[in-house]
């Protein structure tokens, strides 16, 4: 008797658990998120350059890199940015958009002595109903940029 009362119970358990999964372990249930990548080698870091969400893609601070080979370029405030700028372009295209539909930027500098730069070189890339922004002065970036730009771009 105690032996089916416990079976019992451990299979209203697990009905319950199926219950409370909803669809999950369907295998045609995939999962929401999708990783983008600048290449088809993904990077060997603990976050991903862009995730697509539905229509809106999330992308992670950039730096001024060669999308090959990932090294850092360098170079003037403009240059490092329109190399930014044309690495989220990549970005975008594997999702299916392109940079009409940035919603929105986050702009970190480390000097904002060269902001008059930085703007010059953000509008060329973005001359018509440009995307929100945010754009903040900070110590210091990784592999000592200039400037970092993330970006949410909605279809």
């Amino acid at each position: 008797m105690k032996n089916k009362i416990i079976t019992t119970l451990l299979i209203i358990s697990f009905l319950l658990l199926l219950c409370m999964a909803g669809n999950s372990f369907s295998p045609q249930n995939t999962s929401p998120r999708k990783a983008i990548f600048l290449t088809e080698k993904p990077i060997d870091l603990p976050f991903s350059p862009a995730i697509l969400v539905k229509d809106t893609l999330f992308i992670s601070g950039q730096l001024a890199v060669d999308p090959i080979s990932g090294r850092f370029l360098g170079g003037t405030m403009a240059e490092q940015t329109e190399r930014i700028i044309k690495n989220i372009e990549i970005l975008l295209k594997k999702a299916g958009m392109d940079l009409s539909h940035v919603a929105k930027t986050t702009v970190f500098i480390t000097d904002f002595n060269e902001f008059a730069e930085f703007n010059t070189a953000f509008k060329k890339m973005f001359p018509k109903d440009p995307p929100t922004r945010a754009t903040v002065q900070v110590a210091k970036l990784a592999r000592g940029a200039k400037i970092e730009i993330s970006a949410i771009a909605i279809k």
